[in-house]
């Protein structure tokens, strides 16, 4: 790439949304966890943005979602504005933005994080553009981590293909609060056909903001311990992951997603965000892997939606299940088909 800035106006990526399996709950500093978690990202569900840079304008960003000028310009100018301290160019141009989903909004999947993904690969690639830096390394892939972090923790973990870690753990030395890493090597082969059913119990906006949620693990009452099962589980499906044990992975995953909603639960204030339909699907996967002792668990984020997660190879019986005793639990019949994906791509126009 060329280092003179007539060229490098203009930058376009897709970035995937990931889901957790381990979950980040609770923050401390500017946007660093309190515990590490591990996700995988997802392949058909993601956020494609574009940005462009103008001398001119009357307004520091224009931002347009699905071709619609959007509020979220707002949010995005104060971010624009807080990583100015490290892309000092920033407050040399206006910005238009344009952005748009794969998925519906309150679908049950991070936007957030696909969305600052994007963003943050956008700014990623004018900035070593600017400087005239080469893109393909190493530091390109830290740096637009590190940028995602600061519009959404989960965001981190978006930039990246795969299973990802972020946080310090005692797994690696180079895991850290400010960037996830990909977890590239080891991991066995059964897991690269990880799908993810996404069942729509309901639609609506959540019941309580992600940063809201976030917000009261300061004060938490399980708060030490929530942390160290975080660590403790870290290490197990790590392992899981290495060896392809299929029941310690399903043991974690659940494990992971049901502590979420039970710190949510015994929060000060409290918020139940599972659905009596929530609790009839986990109730029938966990019924239908006992009779049929095919490999299938749940996740969920903070919501009542529930990700029903498989593998490639059992794909027919699953849709079978889902059709059959599922869906008539979900919104409207609604679901997501979905899976582990490879990660960013960017676009040419």
């Amino acid at each position: 790439m060329t280092g003179t800035v007539k060229h490098t106006h203009w930058s376009k990526w897709r970035c995937p949304s990931n889901i957790a399996l381990v979950k980040y709950w609770g923050k401390r500093d500017f946007q660093k966890p309190m515990n590490p978690s591990l996700s995988f990202v997802l392949q058909n569900a993601f956020t494609e943005t574009s940005v462009e840079l103008h001398k001119d304008g009357d307004q520091k960003v224009e931002f347009y979602f699905e071709g619609a000028a959007s509020s979220f310009g707002e949010r995005i100018e104060k971010y624009l504005n807080h990583v100015s301290a490290w892309l000092p160019w920033v407050n040399k141009y206006h910005f238009r933005i344009h952005s748009s989903n794969s998925f519906p909004h309150s679908a049950g999947i991070a936007s957030s994080a696909s969305s600052f993904g994007a963003l943050a690969l956008c700014l990623t690639e004018l900035d070593f553009a600017i400087s005239g830096k080469e893109p393909n390394c190493p530091e390109f892939w830290q740096k637009a981590s590190e940028l995602a972090r600061m519009g959404s923790g989960s965001a981190c973990r978006s930039v990246y293909g795969g299973f990802v870690l972020w946080g310090q753990t005692q797994l690696f030395k180079s895991c850290s609060d400010e960037h996830a890493m990909p977890l590239s090597e080891g991991v066995h082969q059964v897991f690269y056909g990880l799908c993810d059913a996404i069942l729509m119990v309901d639609s609506g906006t959540k019941e309580v903001s992600s940063s809201v949620g976030h917000r009261l693990m300061d004060e938490h009452f399980y708060q030490r311990s929530r942390i160290a099962q975080a660590h403790e589980n870290i290490n197990e499906l790590y392992l899981a992951l290495l060896t392809g044990d299929l029941e310690k992975f399903i043991a974690v995953v659940e494990n992971e997603a049901l502590s979420l909603h039970a710190m949510m639960m015994t929060s000060n204030p409290s918020f139940l965000l599972l659905k009596p339909n929530s609790l009839e699907l986990i109730s029938r996967i966990r019924r239908f892997r006992e009779m049929t002792q095919i490999p299938v668990c749940f996740t969920i984020d903070a919501g009542p939606n529930i990700h029903l997660l498989y593998f490639q190879e059992n794909e027919p019986d699953v849709k079978a299940f889902i059709e059959r005793e599922l869906l008539v639990f979900c919104e409207n019949r609604m679901w997501i088909d979905d899976g582990i994906g490879n990660g960013p791509e960017k676009l040419m126009n």
